[in-house]
């Protein structure tokens, strides 16, 4: 029973440590969650400062190059002049600046090398004019209308008054590319926002979203028109998720924003965390290989404590304990044969051959019955108390088995007495045993006359089932 218990206990253990490391994995796993997506909002927005300051500083630098230029042109006679179309052909019209012209108060365009283009639909002198210096929303492209471009305003001022609007166009494209931080394998996006309109200015993002109302997220567009800086993120409406860092720029009213894949946030960690969870699986496999051999020695174990508890320790019989437990099952006599047998000349035997000589006494006598009547119906009840229950025997039958039985035991110089009853239904199981007993004394009383002496035993009174 002790190892029983001891097994108990490891088995317990077991299991406790099974969950412990599965939940220590877990919790492992959720901390590079945490710890990954902390990472990915610290680099998202560094990168995103990065990349305002850098967009804020050539918007400037544009801009002052703009403002020396409307400067020069001032000094002309017109604008229709040729050194003025010089000047245009020698500004730095580079990957960002795709073109350079002058919108007139006529609302119309002077390009590169004095090409005048109506800005009808496209522009509109007085509107540009009240804003100052300034930049575009997204506008149509002179030369393609379905194409949009960016443009920087600065106001060609002479005498005080404002005499045309010198202008510089960009690509939103090109902004987004020359912008976008080479972070997670350049699979960072750009976007420029004007919190006013919720205008998606520059968008490499999602095609789809042209303003911040096609996001389905009402709180992050109350938040970017408020000019707030956060880190966030959200599923798209094609169920992308996305983290997405934004914060306000000192450049009109605009917000920028970038935007990552959580996929690609998490691909490093993926791999940690499947590097995690096979050697979770790994751990549970041998910890249920464990596990199950743990519990067949335990049923061994108590199957072997149970069978040490029903089993005497000398002879390899069923102990009183089985005997009682195999009465209290039994509802019907109809049948039933109980033979009680009682060892002869055990108290002799002990007294003069010492106890070891009437152990192996009992030893040899169970084994007798053993091999008569089968492990299973065998019982010993008492130092030299043997009981046999068997079924469907009639009288003559058993009188010729115990005959065997005798003749077995005497041919090793032991005796026993035996008497047996037979059921009928009617008779109780009590009644059986007791008659079994009276007459297995009624033999005993024999054969001590026989050899001369006293009989020692007699016929208990109590309950003996």
């Amino acid at each position: 029973m002790r190892n029983a218990s001891y097994q108990s206990r490891s088995l317990l253990a077991t299991i406790i440590l099974i969950f412990s490391i599965g939940i220590s994995l877990l919790l492992f796993t959720w901390q590079i969650h945490v710890l990954t997506k902390k990472q990915c909002y610290q680099e998202l927005s560094v990168s995103t400062k990065e990349a305002m300051q850098d967009l804020e500083a050539n918007f400037r630098n544009d801009r002052l190059s703009l403002r020396m230029l409307a400067t020069v042109i001032a000094e002309e006679d017109s604008l229709s002049s040729l050194d003025i179309s010089k000047y245009l052909d020698v500004y730095d019209v580079n990957s960002l600046i795709s073109s350079i012209g002058i919108l007139t108060p006529e609302n119309t365009c002077i390009q590169l090398r004095g090409k005048e283009v109506s800005a009808e639909g496209v522009m509109n002198y007085e509107t540009e004019l009240l804003l100052g210096e300034h930049i575009s929303n997204l506008q149509p492209a002179l030369t393609n209308s379905d194409s949009m471009v960016i443009r920087s305003f600065m106001p060609i001022r002479k005498s005080g008054k404002t005499i045309g609007l010198l202008y510089a166009e960009m690509s939103p494209s090109n902004v987004a590319r020359a912008w976008s931080p080479a972070i997670y394998n350049n699979s960072c996006t750009f976007c420029i926002i004007d919190r006013e309109t919720g205008e998606f200015v520059v968008n490499n993002w999602n095609k789809s979203i042209k303003y911040l109302s096609d996001l389905d997220s009402e709180s992050l567009q109350n938040s970017i028109q408020e000019g707030k800086s956060a880190f966030r993120e959200m599923k798209t409406a094609d169920g992308e998720e996305v983290f997405l860092s934004y914060m306000p720029m000192q450049l009109e009213n605009w917000e920028i924003m970038l935007s990552l894949p959580a996929e690609k946030v998490f691909a490093s960690a993926r791999e940690t965390e499947s590097a995690l969870h096979l050697f979770l699986i790994g751990i549970v496999i041998l910890l249920v290989v464990y596990l199950a051999w743990m519990l067949h020695i335990n049923r061994r174990s108590i199957a072997g404590a149970k069978k040490q508890a029903n089993i005497d320790v000398l002879t390899g019989l069923q102990n009183r304990n089985c005997y009682e437990e195999y009465c209290s099952q039994i509802k019907n006599t109809q049948n039933l044969v109980c033979v009680y047998i009682d060892a002869n000349g055990l108290h002799e035997l002990n007294n003069t051959k010492g106890h070891l000589a009437g152990d192996q006494m009992l030893r040899y006598i169970a084994d007798t019955l053993k091999v008569q009547f089968g492990e299973e119906t065998v019982y010993r009840i008492g130092g030299d108390e043997f009981i046999v229950f068997e079924k469907n025997k009639t009288d003559s039958q058993m009188h010729e088995i115990l005959h065997f039985v005798r003749t077995e035991i005497e041919r090793n110089q032991y005796h026993i007495s035996a008497g047996y009853c037979i059921g009928n239904g009617e008779i109780s199981l009590k009644d059986l045993i007791k008659t079994s007993e009276i007459r297995m004394y009624e033999e005993k009383q024999k054969y001590y006359e026989k050899i001369g002496r006293p009989v020692r035993n007699h016929i208990k009174e109590e309950d003996t089932a």
